[in-house]
């Protein structure tokens, strides 16, 4: 079983990029800092990967494409961890490691599949960065909703026009 680092955005981090589009609780400020996110342990481009935990997350895997980690509790049966709204963030002072404020049961599920959660976000990752490399991210039906598309530089990602002005997460 894996020790799993979960984690809390800052609101200060939203209010220093309120360019955001696309990213969960857009219109309710203030479920931005009580949202509770895994925080895989690996570094993208020296940047760490949060993950969200959604109370509704249906059907992970879709017809186009897996977006998420069921991870169901007895009161939430349809919660998971959504790759559609990881956030890229580099600066450790716009994440408070809390106590998580989930039950036991999500949180031995995660521990328990967490290396297949690591690979499956940073196989929707990579499988982002190539679709946007081809200017694709609005015409594929799993990436439409991504918040990736505010995290162009942190990724590599340099040809795409369609991103919010830069940001140094």
């Amino acid at each position: 079983m894996n020790t799993v680092t979960y984690c809390y955005i800052s609101e200060t981090y939203y209010q220093d990029y309120s360019n955001l589009i696309k990213i969960l609780d857009i219109n309710d400020s203030s479920k931005h800092n009580i949202r509770t996110h895994i925080c895989l342990k690996i570094k993208y481009n020296n940047h760490n990967i949060l993950i969200p935990l959604r109370k509704q997350l249906p059907d992970s895997v879709r017809k186009y494409g897996r977006i998420g980690h069921s991870v169901p509790s007895q009161s939430k049966p349809n919660a998971g961890l959504d790759y559609r709204y990881i956030m890229i963030i580099k600066d450790d002072k716009y994440i408070r490691y809390d106590k998580p404020r989930i039950p036991n049961s999500q949180q031995n599920i995660i521990a328990n599949e967490y290396t297949k959660i690591e690979q499956e976000a940073l196989e929707y990752i990579k499988a982002y960065i190539r679709v946007a490399k081809k200017n694709r991210v609005q015409r594929t039906a799993r990436f439409r909703e991504s918040s990736l598309i505010n995290f162009h530089k942190e990724l590599g990602i340099t040809n795409n026009v369609d991103t919010p002005q830069e940001q140094e997460a």
